[in-house]
């Protein structure tokens, strides 16, 4: 056997094993799934008042306007499900205590003006709550940012990016930022 023919088949039998499970994923993710409808969602992590509380703070941080709220796009139940299945139980653990701080911070408040307040607080019996607005948040807009509708409709979006273009206007794009 010469030296150039070993060569051509350890690179196919490599490259082969190497498809095996490349190919498994790509059939399962070819399943299709079909859209959680809002009536239908129970969250995972929060109780029902806790997930209203979430869906009331979402609705003032991304509400309505010329594009949806985060609730009308599912921001909402993402983060429930995100929280209730990717969090190690620690993670859980950390999050309902400053979700608590939270909660007991805005309970006898109007929440817009509690959230401004909370803002630019600096005591330090405000900072468990503080932190976790913060955390949901952050969490809101990168999941409002990547969701479907937002992301095609409202962004540049193109699945199979092309050549990078460095230093381009956004005019030169439709006046949009990217998605992804």
């Amino acid at each position: 056997m010469k030296r150039r023919e070993l060569i051509k088949m350890i690179s196919l039998s490599t490259g082969a094993v190497l498809s095996i499970p490349l190919s498994n994923s790509l059939l399962i993710a070819c399943k299709k799934v079909e859209p959680v409808k809002k009536s239908v969602f129970t969250p995972r992590f929060f109780n029902q008042q806790e997930f209203l509380f979430v869906q009331d703070l979402l609705d003032i941080i991304l509400p309505k306007t010329d594009s949806p709220s985060a609730n009308e796009v599912g921001v909402d139940q993402i983060i429930d499900t995100m929280i209730g299945t990717v969090y190690s139980p620690d993670q859980q653990e950390a999050f309902n205590t400053k979700f608590t701080a939270l909660t007991k911070y805005m309970s006898d408040k109007n929440k817009s003006v509690a959230i401004q307040e909370l803002i630019i607080s600096d005591a330090e019996n405000d900072k468990m709550a503080k932190n976790a607005l913060i955390d949901l948040k952050q969490q809101a807009v990168a999941y409002y940012l990547t969701t479907k509708e937002v992301a095609t409709n409202y962004l540049n979006y193109l699945p199979v990016p092309g050549a990078y273009q460095a230093c381009i206007s956004l005019e030169s794009v439709g006046g949009k930022a990217w998605a992804l």
